[in-house]
């Protein structure tokens, strides 16, 4: 029997030799490309070699292989190579043509249905990998990353994290806590105190959320808190970034006051999300510290008022708005002359198809337009990138760098058919916001998408 035993282990490492000598890697070589790496300000003449799911080799001579059924040689025309965009601040389950309230009676088969949509929407757009900041968990990111379903990678935060009438309590005013769907659905989380903060930061990691986010000031869509309010105590924010780091990951922070924002580096958070009043004390301890700044820029472009939601003013959330946009006349000249680490952050809830679309082509537009197209590439790169690793041992892509193209980061990559140094339209930014023409979900000068190694669009021959 001790003989058999031995036979059938040999046997079946030898199948499994057989198999790994049968499996070669996949290789994708791409040449006559100009690279942005995410790097420098400069685009580089090289050749880069993808190995499976990542980059092996970027040189600047050229490279050869032979092509076959596992290797393929992609002639880049010329055009620019470059990594796959990253949004940092996105709500794949509120994607849907409705208000807030609306969400109360709908029900999950649709906002998962819907949130496939975005995913899809999101890729077709050259976005690889997105942050989203509240509201899903990790389902679709599963199905996205077993193959099930095209979509960029996810990095989760769960369920927003806020207090009884605050950002967060989306709520009808006749529910109590915990009584309206998005609590039920886990998509908020409305609690109160040190020990319900913790509960709920470690319910979002109980199901597999890879950061935190809280609120710490007033919001614009929502309706039961004054956009200059305080929210959580300096104790409850405390909780959430203990709990975090428990975990090893961070906490990030919805704010629009400066003295929340203040106090919550203070106390520890690692990224401020929106963040436009800040002043220039607080900017020079967002520096100091290191931390990462995710600001919602169009809220400030002159464009901005011609929203449809801002024709009247006796909105309520145009009120806050416009108070918003009042205490943030500073932001963009304190961050040109600190320069923190910014990431993109679009913000776009409660949209679908063309109206989203024309939101998310103005986005990267007007990022350009406020802070140079160097800038803006890096805050869509590099930068997101960098934030992705803030997670740490909870971060799901961990094998490789994301972001950037050089040896040993991920195999997200697009071909663009033009220079996005000079001109930032051609990954499909425009100047028109609510007046541009509507697009089909294809941008056309992206001429290819890979993500992981797959390619998901290619008409170079086009």
């Amino acid at each position: 029997m001790k003989k058999l035993l031995l036979l059938m282990i040999s046997v079946f490492l030898i199948i499994e030799s057989v198999f790994a000598q049968k499996s070669p890697k996949k290789l994708v070589l791409f040449t006559n490309v100009m690279v942005f790496d995410g790097i420098s300000n400069e685009l580089l003449k090289r050749d880069v070699l993808i190995e499976n799911n990542m980059i092996s080799q970027v040189s600047e001579e050229p490279l050869a292989i032979i092509a076959s059924e596992n290797a393929t040689i992609i002639d880049g025309k010329g055009m620019t190579l470059m990594p796959g965009l990253i949004d940092s601040h996105v709500h794949m389950n509120m994607y849907k043509t409705c208000t807030l309230h609306e969400l109360e009676g709908t029900t999950w088969e649709e906002i998962g249905a819907r949130a496939a949509a975005f995913a899809q929407e999101m890729l077709a757009m050259g976005f690889t990998t997105i942050r989203d900041m509240g509201g899903a968990h990790v389902g679709l990111k599963n199905v996205i990353d077993e193959g099930t379903l095209p979509g960029p990678r996810i990095y989760a935060a769960g369920g927003l994290i806020g207090q009884t009438a605050g950002h967060g309590d989306f709520g009808m005013l006749t529910q109590r806590k915990g009584e309206s769907n998005m609590e039920r659905l886990e998509m908020t989380r409305v609690v109160d105190g040190r020990a319900e903060v913790m509960e709920a930061v470690r319910r979002n990691y109980a199901l597999g959320a890879h950061y935190t986010k809280v609120m710490v000031s007033g919001g614009v869509t929502s309706l039961k808190d004054p956009i200059y309010a305080s929210q959580f105590s300096d104790d409850e924010i405390s909780a959430a970034v203990e709990t975090a780091e428990d975990w090893g990951s961070y906490v990030a922070v919805h704010v629009h006051q400066d003295k929340d924002l203040g106090r919550a580096l203070d106390l520890g958070a690692k990224v401020i999300d929106h963040g436009l009043t800040i002043s220039e004390k607080n900017m020079k301890k967002l520096v100091k510290k290191n931390a990462i700044l995710s600001p919602n820029l169009t809220a400030l472009a002159p464009e901005a008022m011609e929203h449809p939601a801002h024709q009247d003013p006796n909105f309520p959330p145009t009120k806050k708005f416009m108070h918003l946009r009042e205490e943030s006349a500073e932001f963009s000249k304190l961050v040109k002359k600190y320069k923190p680490k910014i990431v993109l952050n679009s913000d776009y809830v409660l949209l679908t198809g063309v109206p989203y679309r024309q939101c998310m082509d103005f986005t990267k537009f007007h990022m350009a337009r406020e802070f140079g197209n160097f800038w803006a590439l890096q805050a869509m790169t590099i930068n997101g990138g960098e934030l992705a690793k803030l997670t740490g041992p909870e971060n799901p892509y961990p094998d490789g760098d994301l972001g950037v193209i050089k040896e040993g980061a991920y195999a997200d990559i697009l071909l663009v058919n033009g220079n996005p140094l000079e001109d930032i339209k051609v990954i499909g930014a425009n100047d028109k916001w609510f007046d541009a023409a509507p697009r089909e979900q294809d941008v056309a000068s992206i001429k290819l998408i890979m993500k992981n190694g797959i390619v998901y669009k290619n008409t170079l021959s086009k």
